[in-house]
């Protein structure tokens, strides 16, 4: 494998990672309900560290990649254990972020403020190469939290492959409960083992 090869992440111990996995921005909501998606999101993650997980895999896409690192990046400021583990899926993503139209000054900002980057030794255009990051990213934890509908997509795909492989998980739909402004407590979420 190419940790392995490249030795990389035989310091981090799986028994307190886990892997964040989520749509991109026009998979989601927009305005206030997408504010109370992310504080949902918010809320398992802070959950999470109370379960006793300092590390924290991060595929770097826009959306809830990003709004999970952001999040992390302020707990880690009272939280020194806390550590983000960026993996980027190819040597070019950049070019592959700026052809998709994301903010790539917001991808370099999450490059420089994760404490460890992952770049795998791939192409973007190569068929299967997000999904070999995804994969990499469970392979390395134990437990899972995703933001994605029940619909097929790579985030759904990295929740079953983790739940497949024993590790614990939590599904946060992104489709917002019906009437007014949703809390945490309102968002359907299915858990597994976490």
């Amino acid at each position: 494998m190419f940790e392995e090869q490249h030795g990389l992440l035989r310091d981090i111990s799986r028994l307190n990672a886990l892997c964040i996995t989520g749509h991109r921005p026009e998979k989601l909501p927009g305005g206030k309900k997408l504010e109370c998606l992310k504080k949902t999101l918010y809320y398992y993650l802070e959950y999470a560290v109370k379960q006793g997980y300092t590390h924290f895999f991060d595929g770097l896409a826009d959306g809830i990649d990003f709004y999970a690192a952001e999040y992390l990046f302020r707990l880690r400021e009272t939280n020194p254990e806390l550590y983000v583990i960026g993996v980027q899926p190819s040597e070019d993503y950049e070019a592959f972020f700026r052809k998709a139209g994301y903010d790539l000054e917001r991808l370099h900002i999450m490059q420089q403020n994760v404490d460890r980057l992952v770049v795998l030794p791939q192409k973007s255009w190569m068929r299967g190469a997000f999904l070999r990051r995804n994969s990499f990213m469970v392979d390395h934890c134990m437990a899972v939290l995703a933001v994605c509908s029940g619909d097929s997509s790579g985030s759904l795909f990295t929740f079953r492959h983790g739940i497949k492989q024993g590790l614990a998980g939590c599904r946060i739909s992104p489709i917002p409960p019906g009437g007014g402004l949703p809390e945490p407590s309102d968002w359907q979420v299915e858990r597994i083992g976490f």
